[in-house]
């Protein structure tokens, strides 16, 4: 085993250790659900390289990004399965969505605007590279040629900024 290798090995078991713990945390999966979405992550890399012909540049981060987006995928689809394949009759099943308690909508309001004022206190870049990629759909190539950057740099940036809210949704 190369030192390339190793070193990819060890980062990946911690970043796989951190994503495991976060997840938990958010109460959003069990352990016996995360060994499924890192293999379906550890597959999709694989056919990701295969198809770039080209290995990816940091292994470790794409690999949680594609497992944080695999979940939410499955969170979606097991929602959706559960409204459309209920086993109330019919007849009882309500197909419209209600809106949100007053305290609900409150929470959410309160929640966004931490997230607005951790990103505010944020480099301006940074603040402006999580923009331009997740709200504009801008991909890192492009912000990067906006900003004169490399890519590398972009993904930092965008990195930093989710850690920054991630930081502000675990002080719940």
């Amino acid at each position: 085993m190369n030192a390339r290798t190793k070193a990819l090995g060890n980062g990946l078991l911690g970043q796989l250790a951190a994503l495991r713990r976060r997840l938990i945390q958010r109460g959003r999966s069990r352990g016996g659900d995360l060994d499924d979405l890192i293999q379906e992550g550890c597959l999709r890399l694989c056919l990701y390289e295969r198809e770039q012909k080209a290995p990816v540049r940091d292994p470790v981060a794409f690999l949680v990004d594609v497992v944080e987006k695999v979940h939410i995928d499955r969170m979606r689809r097991a929602t959706l399965t559960r409204r459309i394949f209920s086993d109330r009759p019919f007849e009882e099943v309500d197909c419209v969505d209600t809106a949100s308690l007053p305290e609900e909508a409150a929470e959410a309001h309160e929640l966004i605007e931490r997230v607005e004022r951790s990103l505010a206190a944020a480099n301006p870049r940074t603040r402006e590279a999580f923009l331009l990629h997740r709200f504009d759909g801008m991909s890192c190539a492009e912000i990067a040629q906006r900003f004169n950057i490399s890519t590398r740099a972009v993904t930092n940036h965008i990195a930093k900024a989710l850690i920054l809210i991630d930081n502000e949704l675990l002080r719940e």
